[in-house]
Order: structure tokens, then C-alpha cells, then sequence
């Protein structure tokens, strides 16, 4: 008998209730007992063996198939679940509150994932998500202290096993793997380059590869599936350029093995909006510069290789075979992405994700989900997933919303086909939902059912038509909320302001026109170098243009004022020959 087809699963996270969902080609829900409390945290293991999630006084580990209990841990307040690499510990984090006594209270714990029983804890006053990192074998976990990384072994959390000291790290790296890798980071400190250096994990003694770059205050790390290669996106707070809001950035690409590295040169001025390595191949893809950016590809030697073209996209995600590309441009963009065919390198389709802040591609490379989230929206909240042809399979409306995401899986587990299949029969393909019409301008009852140029634009014009009365015509503009007592000593004073002014004066005649000052020699020479200093501007601008920068209108009308320049410095030089004579 032939094995069942495997299928994708998703957990999903709101106010009001959690649940989980048979993704297509199966579509089935199954919703988790609902806690006294909003749960605070769900996570997946990376296996796909369990589901934990945190809510009141307990965190809860389930057999994430079957929802089966595996283990209660009886812990309040947590707000973070992670598990490790192959699930066998849970890492819990709450915030932060110093004991009564004195004592360093921990706030970042370890538990065992089958037993719930505790292993040990640290002190983490601020919440990442990278606070405790481990390697894939989980042979040793890591946690970034002043100066120093130290490393653990997961049964002995009360000391190091190892300690790489880097005077002024601020955050490290630890690279996936069966040989990993450990990157740490030292922001640059006055007149001294920032540094990167990677070590092998348990060989401290030299590094393996070190880099140095200028305008670096913290960076990104983005490592290859296997470990063998690192994109490093440099940023800084301040853009001393003033061209951007956001700061600068630079990509730079470095070998484990130290054997090569270099900055990626991006064609294009302005941000860097995101990076994502190829599970199958050895290369990138970048979105990058000011809207409408440009997404390409790179190879392993950080060469372009592709153009993806140029939109107002800021999010790109491969698929897990490597074989589908999605380019999106969410968060204050239209939420628009589109798909592409890397094997051919042709775009597919494109879809209309709006309001969307959150993007992921199933286990199986063939669904794409696409969700809005509160807090950043509170209305319209949802999932919606399409096939990689365009098709919308799944929309599901969830008030308030938090949290969803695939149940991992290997990509082994869903064989790639050799050309892009369509929508497997027995799946129902839904029609987007039509763009809503625009509502215009807002009326308020009473007005609804009078003409828009007869409805009143303020309570001043209201009082002034009697729109709650009878109305008078003639009637002097009152404001509202006046008594009449205060109209009739308003009047008063006008009156009293127009007696007073004299009826039969006459207005001043204009002063007539002063002659112009003569031009001095010293003015002469201010204003031709003032003018100088434009030409160089002009000269900049069309350096720029001929570069193929996209100019605004007014910078293309300096540059076109050049002629009437040259003509003000030629009459202002003979004039001062003149002078000089």
C-alpha cells in the first residue's frame, strides 16, 4: 500500500485562541485548549517534532502531529519559547526583575523538552532572539558576555567549557553546520576600523578569517545553510551623506576558511532592505538602494548575475528547493510580490499580499503565506496562502492575530519536480477579495441626506445657516455657543473701531523706486565666486545624470540654467575689468 501523501501544517497564534492547520493539499483545523490567559509565545522545534507554547503560570510541550502532552513546565510570566537544534531543550526568557534578597535572579532558563525538569538559567536583561545560540549538534550552546563569548555544554550551564575573549564584542554569530564556525563583532571606537573575526568553535587561538570596514555600528549576520559562507550587512544609525534616513549600509562577503572575502558592490545608492541566501545553490539575492529598489543575484564570488528588476520591493525569500524566488515589498509598501522561476529565470506570476507584514514559504516549496498581524494592523487581520502559480488556496480572517508560522520539515520529504506543477486537483482556488471602494470624505448623519455642496463644512457655518433652526436670512455669522448678550457687545466695539477711523483720508502714494547702488569691485568678485560655487553644483548634478541617477525636477532645471550662469559671470567679469581699469 502506498504511503499517504505528506502534508504541511502551520500554527497560528491570536487574543482570543491558538490553533493548527492541515495546510493544503490538506485543509483541516485543530484548535489548542484555549488558556485562562492570552498566550504570550508558540514555537515549533527546527525538527518539526514539537510544539511549545507559553501561556499564564505554565509553558506546554506538545507532540506537534498528534497535539499529545509531552511535558508541563510550571514557569509565570514567560514571553520568548525557543527550542534547541534538535529539540531537545526548551529556552524560556521573561522580563527581567532583580529578588527582594539581593540575589542575580535568572530570566533566560533551559529545560529539558521530554521532561520539563530545569537545567540551568542565565541573566538577560534584554530580549533577542539570538541571546543563546547553539550549534547543530548541540554540543555546546553560546551567550555573549563583556569582552567575552562563552560557551556551554547544555548538562553543565553553571560554567564555561570554552571562552573566546574579544575586547569590545557587541554581538556574535555561530554559524549552522557539522563544522560551525563562531563570528564576533567589535563596533568601530573613534578613529579605529570596526572588526570582524570568525574562529572554528574550540579553536581560539587565531582566527580563521578577519575583515576591518569603516561606518559599521552593528551588523546582520546571514550564514549559508552549510556553513561555509557569511553575508555581513554593515549599518549605522546616521547617513553623514544626509541622502538617507535610515543610515548607511554595506555588504561584505567572507569564506569560513578565510580564503576569500570582499565588499558586494550594489550598482545603486541607498539602503540595503534585505538578503537571503539560496538553500540550493551558492548564491544571493539582495534588494537593495532608494525606492523603487532593485533586486539581483549574486554568486559564491559575490559577481551579479542576475537582474531581478526594479519595484518597490524590500522583503526576498527563496523557497526551501531553491527553485521559486519571491520579491515582496511589504510594511509601508503595497504589499505586492512577485514569483520567480530561478531555473529559468523568468518571472512567473505576481500577487497582491496588502496589509501584509509577515511571508514564508512552506516546507514543500509550493505555498506561500502571506500574513497581517496585529499590533502593527488591528483590522483585516489574517492568513492567506497561494500556490507558486498565482492561485489564492487558503484565506482564513483571524481577529488580532500575533503569530503564525510553517511547522519545519525537511526539504527531502517533498521531492522537487523537474518543471513547476499546477495546482494539485481537489483543491478549491479562491477569488481575491475585489479592492474596496474609496469612502470619500466623511458626512455625519444630519448630512447624509442633503446635497455635498449644502452641507455645512464647520460648526461656524452651522451656527450661520441655523442648520438646528429655523433659518434667517441675512443673519450675521454668530459663533457658537455665543449669547446674545455677547453679539450685541461685539457690534459695539466694531462700531466704536469704525467711528474713530478718519473717512476722508487719503492713502500714502508709493515711495518712489531708489536707483540701484553701483556694483563695487569687491561685490563684483562675492558674487562671481557665489556663482562659481553653482557651476559646481550644476557639474555634480550632470555627473549624476549621465551616471543614470534618477534626478528630481528642480535639480534637472539647475542643470539646465547653466547658460544663463555663464552669461551673469561673463557680464561680471568685464564689468570688473572695467572697474579695475
Amino acid at each position: 500500500m502506498a504511503a499517504p501523501p505528506e502534508h504541511t501544517q502551520f500554527a497560528y497564534r491570536a487574543l482570543k485562541e491558538m490553533g493548527v492547520w492541515d495546510a493544503p493539499p490538506a485543509s483541516a483545523a485543530r484548535t489548542l485548549a484555549a488558556p485562562a490567559q492570552a498566550a504570550k509565545a508558540l514555537k515549533y522545534s527546527a525538527n518539526g517534532r514539537f510544539l511549545a507554547w507559553a501561556a499564564g503560570d505554565e509553558v506546554r510541550v506538545a507532540d506537534a502531529q498528534t497535539l499529545a502532552p509531552v511535558a508541563t513546565i510550571a514557569r509565570a510570566g514567560v514571553v520568548d519559547v525557543r527550542f534547541s537544534p534538535k529539540g531537545t531543550y526548551v529556552v524560556t526568557w521573561e522580563r527581567f526583575s532583580k529578588p527582594a534578597d539581593g540575589s542575580a535572579g535568572h530570566n533566560l532558563l533551559v529545560w529539558d523538552a521530554a521532561s520539563g525538569a530545569a537545567r540551568g538559567g542565565f541573566v538577560h536583561r534584554t530580549f533577542s532572539e539570538d541571546a543563546l545560540q547553539w550549534t547543530d549538534d548541540e554540543r555546546h550552546c553560546a551567550k555573549l558576555f563583556p569582552g567575552e563569548v562563552r560557551f556551554y555544554a547544555p548538562g553543565a550551564l553553571d560554567a564555561a567549557a570554552l571562552t573566546l575573549r574579544v575586547d569590545g564584542a557587541a554581538s556574535f554569530s555561530v554559524s549552522p553546520g557539522r563544522a560551525p564556525s563562531v563570528a564576533v563583532f567589535v563596533p568601530e571606537r573613534g578613529s579605529k576600523p570596526a572588526l570582524l573575526r570568525m574562529y572554528a568553535v574550540g579553536a581560539f587561538a587565531r582566527p580563521t578569517a578577519s575583515k576591518t570596514f569603516f561606518k559599521a555600528e552593528k551588523v546582520d549576520f546571514y550564514w549559508h545553510r552549510l556553513g561555509t559562507s557569511l553575508l555581513v550587512l554593515t549599518q549605522t544609525d546616521v547617513d553623514n551623506t544626509g541622502r538617507s534616513y535610515y543610515g548607511e549600509s554595506s555588504l561584505y562577503f567572507l569564506a569560513a576558511a578565510g580564503t576569500f572575502d570582499c565588499r558586494v558592490v550594489l550598482d545603486r545608492e541607498g539602503p540595503i532592505h534585505d538578503v537571503a541566501w539560496s538553500p540550493d545553490e551558492k548564491e544571493f539575492a539582495v534588494v537593495y538602494g532608494f525606492m523603487p529598489a532593485k533586486a539581483a543575484l549574486f554568486n559564491h564570488r559575490a559577481e551579479p548575475v542576475f537582474d531581478l528588476g526594479t519595484a518597490p520591493r524590500n522583503l526576498v525569500r527563496f523557497n526551501p528547493h531553491g527553485r521559486v524566488l519571491a520579491v515582496a515589498g511589504f510594511g509601508n509598501l503595497s504589499g505586492a510580490i512577485d514569483l520567480w522561476d530561478r531555473k529559468k529565470l523568468a518571472k512567473i506570476c505576481s500577487i497582491d499580499a496588502h496589509g501584509a507584514s509577515l511571508c514564508a514559504w512552506a516546507p514543500d516549496g509550493r505555498y506561500l503565506m502571506a500574513a497581517t498581524l496585529s499590533p502593527r494592523l488591528r483590522v483585516d487581520n489574517g492568513i492567506r496562502i497561494w500556490h507558486y502559480s498565482g492561485a489564492l488556496v487558503h484565506s482564513q480572517p483571524i481577529d488580532e492575530l500575533y503569530h503564525v508560522e510553517w511547522r519545519p520539515a525537511p526539504p527531502a520529504r517533498f521531492p522537487q519536480r523537474a518543471a513547476l506543477s499546477p495546482v494539485p486537483p481537489g483543491i478549491a482556488v479562491r477569488s481575491p477579495a475585489p479592492p474596496a471602494k474609496p469612502a470619500g470624505a466623511y458626512r455625519p448623519p444630519h448630512a447624509r441626506s442633503r446635497p455635498a455642496a449644502d452641507s455645512p463644512r464647520s460648526l461656524s457655518d452651522m451656527a450661520e445657516r441655523k442648520v438646528f433652526g429655523a433659518a434667517v436670512p441675512g443673519a450675521a455669522r454668530v459663533p457658537v455657543g455665543a449669547s446674545a448678550e455677547m453679539v450685541a457687545k461685539a457690534a459695539e466695539k466694531k462700531r466704536t473701531r469704525n467711528r474713530k477711523k478718519p473717512k476722508d483720508a487719503e492713502p500714502a502714494p508709493p515711495a518712489a523706486p531708489q536707483p540701484a547702488e553701483p556694483l563695487s569691485e569687491v561685490d563684483a568678485l562675492k558674487r562671481i565666486r557665489q556663482l562659481k560655487k553653482k557651476l559646481a553644483q550644476i557639474d555634480a548634478l550632470a555627473a549624476r545624470r549621465d551616471a543614470g541617477d534618477a534626478l528630481e525636477v528642480n535639480q534637472l532645471a539647475k542643470i539646465e540654467s547653466r547658460p544663463l550662469i555663464d552669461a551673469e559671470i561673463a557680464a561680471l567679469a568685464a564689468k570688473f575689468s572695467s572697474l579695475s581699469a
